[in-house]
């Protein structure tokens, strides 16, 4: 038998229950509810609908995914987006400072560059080993124990790319471990075609608004020069949104990629609103002390691409000239 309401047995349950579990102030607790427990589920649900959203969204390097992006959880003006855009800027400023005094914008350059950037390429090639000792050590280790040329090129590329974007070093071994053939073959192709692109190739590479010759061989293909950077622009911005994912990827267990990737973040950006002489210097930098000969990175760019056979050496400087390319859009 059930027992009565209003018996001895349920006040005291009634008493127990409102001294356990007080109501909230300011809100009606109905009878037999139980406010604590239900205030700790509704906490449960928030903290796990943040870290859904968060497993949507959100990167280890603070970056979006999902269809909705940045915007949505971000508004523009909010105190979070501006923060990050001022800490960005300051990253910015601080990686192009380190590297103004090693980059230089050459002088004029003409088809006589382009060919002897060829024979001074080799140079390089043979003195890496004296510029570079515990890299050229870690290529030639690597080497032997991956067997897998495609990892080792993707790996090479990385680090110089890292070293031309930002003049950061970063352990070739623990790249080649983070990155695989495929990745290779997705940014061998991107360069690929960035690099045979009219707007990239055209005059051996030489971007001359002032030379008569060059310009009169540019307006066959293009009705005038702010029209081929503007196609540049678009040929770089692809090749810079492949390259951003793989940096995304890297930083994610290697933090020193962090300040390569804030400027490829900023390339891609740029590019989108590149004018004639941004583009003009991306096709005249190069790097201080080692270019007395006046060549530009661009040059050097070329020439090592189309070295044979094309080994860890010719991809991380593949990597380092592209990365002085793309900082020249952004710090000179």
């Amino acid at each position: 038998m059930l027992p009565c309401p209003s018996s001895p047995v349920m006040n005291s349950r009634r008493r127990a229950t409102t001294a356990a579990v007080p109501p909230a102030e300011g809100r009606p607790t109905l009878l037999g509810s139980r406010p604590q427990a239900s205030l700790a589920l509704a906490l449960a649900a928030e903290q796990g609908l943040k870290a859904s959203s968060k497993e949507q969204f959100g990167a280890a390097d603070g970056s979006f995914r999902g269809r909705w992006g940045a915007e949505a959880l971000e508004p523009k003006g909010s105190f979070v987006s501006l923060h990050r855009r001022n800490s960005r800027a300051g990253e910015l400023d601080k990686i192009t400072q380190g590297l103004l005094d090693l980059v230089q914008v050459c002088g004029p350059q003409t088809r006589g560059h382009h060919r002897a950037a060829v024979t001074a390429y080799e140079l390089e090639c043979r003195q890496f080993p004296r510029h570079n000792p515990k890299v050229a050590a870690a290529y030639a280790r690597l080497a032997g124990e991956l067997h897998d040329s495609d990892r080792l090129s993707a790996g090479a590329f990385a680090t110089g790319l890292v070293e031309g974007l930002a003049n950061s070093s970063i352990d070739p071994v623990a790249v080649c471990k983070k990155l695989n053939a495929e990745d290779w073959h997705d940014m061998e192709q991107a360069i690929g075609t960035f690099l045979s692109h009219r707007a990239v190739a055209l005059c051996d590479g030489n971007f001359e608004p002032e030379d008569e010759v060059l310009m009169q061989e540019m307006l066959q293909e293009f009705p005038s020069a702010q029209a081929r950077a503007e196609a540049f622009s678009e040929a770089l911005k692809d090749l810079a949104e492949t390259l951003k994912l793989h940096l995304k990827d890297l930083r994610r267990s290697i933090p020193e990629v962090a300040g390569s990737l804030v400027m490829m973040r900023e390339v891609e950006e740029r590019c989108s609103d590149l004018d004639e002489s941004s583009v003009f210097k991306a096709f005249r930098v190069a790097r201080k002390g080692e270019r007395k000969s006046d060549l530009a990175a661009i040059h050097f760019l070329h020439a090592a691409w189309r070295r044979e056979p094309r080994g860890a050496v010719q991809c991380h400087h593949i990597g380092m000239y592209l990365g002085i390319m793309c900082w020249a859009v952004v710090g000179v």
